[in-house]
């Protein structure tokens, strides 16, 4: 990241800052702990007609499996914390376990500024199925089931006013360039401010991959039951996952099966609404670009290799693990955020006015550019330290669309949590 940051220089600071936020709050002993226990267990039904089948014994897609997870939230001194000890288990696989630290922070300051430094999450931006100014966390917002997020490590200094607000988040010291962006060394500031009925937003961040990236958004509300909300961001730098034009035993090579493409100035777009009414309902409306997304040519393009590697494995000679290997890692083109630039989300949501803990909402997902869908059913009740969750997903669309070629049917979950 030289064009942005010298990582000495930068690590060296950020070390300073936290020693002398350490010592501002070592006067802090006491601990404080809330504790949580989730048992999630998921549901995967394969698509019998897919164009992957061949891979798909070496991917995770139509698996069973379970997640628990014994979380503890609260302060140790002077730290924030949310620790997590996961245990997973998948149909065919090992029992995995692991700890995660998803929050290890201090917060200190006086007055109109306040300072952070360790691992925090730093999601933000105004809109429900899609973030575009999430430049620092970058969470995915349509995961089915997800863990807590794992935050961030950072040094932030935020400045507050009675109508304004800005912080400069430093994210990752030292780290320079990673395997993904929210990994990658980087600057960002961003600004908040009331102004009447709107919230306003702004951000830039500065990173080796990406440059400057720049955005702003706001979030109204015009009358009592209606919220209008929309941001963009522009990018210097931009990546997509690509299917590059092969054939011959280049549909073989597994280093060649998917290509990280740069973008000239992409551009990240959201608009939406929620308009609520008496009865506990809302509906929540949303469309979005995303300029780093695959194009139509590619899923053609991945439709039909897909064809011709399913051909190859009846030719003598052709190494079948050949076949199956690069085929699944072609499925590695559905881990992006979005599997088409051109996305609509509608939402229909109801929570229980009378506070009896029972909440349910069914989503829809469009991508108009190949027509594809994929709809979700989720209900939720809440009684006392007791939250159960259930939900289910199902993928489809017109025959050539991204989500109709997913090598899933649907999906459903059950999740049991409870506080203590």
């Amino acid at each position: 990241m030289s064009n942005v940051l010298r990582p000495g220089t930068a690590a060296a600071a950020f070390a300073a800052l936290l020693a002398g936020g350490a010592g501002a709050a070592a006067d802090d002993r006491a601990a404080d702990f809330a504790w949580r226990s989730r048992l999630v267990p998921e549901f995967h039904s394969l698509r019998g007609d897919s164009p992957f089948a061949a891979g798909i014994p070496l991917t995770a897609f139509g698996r069973e499996r379970a997640r628990f997870e014994q979380e503890a939230k609260g302060r140790l001194g002077p730290l924030n914390l949310r620790l997590t000890a996961q245990g997973n288990g998948m149909e065919g696989r090992a029992p995995v376990a692991k700890a995660i630290a998803n929050e290890a922070y201090a917060d200190f300051g006086s007055g109109a500024d306040r300072f952070t430094l360790g691992k925090k999450v730093m999601s933000g931006d105004v809109g429900y199925g899609f973030r575009p100014l999430d430049v620092v966390q970058r969470e995915n917002r349509r995961q089915l089931a997800a863990p807590a997020l794992e935050g961030i490590p950072v040094g932030v200094w935020e400045r507050y006013t009675a109508d304004d607000a800005w912080s400069v988040i430093y994210a990752n010291p030292a780290h320079g360039r990673r395997g993904q962006a929210r990994q990658d060394e980087s600057l960002a500031l961003r600004y908040f401010r009331r102004a009447g009925a709107a919230d306003l937003h702004g951000v830039a961040r500065f990173s080796g991959r990406h440059g400057a990236e720049v955005g702003a958004a706001f979030a109204a509300v015009p009358d009592e039951s209606l919220e209008l909300h929309a941001s963009v961001l522009v990018q210097r730098r931009g990546e997509r996952m690509a299917v590059p034009v092969l054939a011959g035993p280049a549909l073989l090579d597994p280093n060649r099966v998917l290509a990280a493409e740069g973008i000239r100035s992409p551009r990240r777009a959201l608009a939406g609404f929620t308009w609520t009414w008496e009865g506990g309902w809302s509906v929540l409306g949303e469309a979005w670009w995303d300029g780093t997304a695959p194009g139509r040519g590619d899923w053609k393009r991945l439709l039909a290799q897909s064809a011709v590697r399913r051909g190859l494995a009846s030719v003598p000679g052709v190494p079948t693990a050949a076949v199956s290997g690069a085929t699944a890692l072609s499925t590695r083109l559905y881990e992006v955020e979005n599997l088409q630039r051109r996305n609509l989300l509608g939402r229909l949501a109801w929570t229980d006015p009378g506070g009896d803990g029972w909440s349910s909402a069914l989503e829809l997902l469009l991508t108009p550019e190949d027509r594809g869908r994929v709809a979700t059913w989720s209900i939720t009740r809440e009684a006392g330290a007791w939250k159960i969750e259930a939900g289910l997903r199902r993928y489809g669309g017109a025959a050539g669309s991204a989500w109709r070629m997913f090598p899933e049917r649907g999906a459903a979950f059950v999740a049991a949590s409870l506080a203590y």
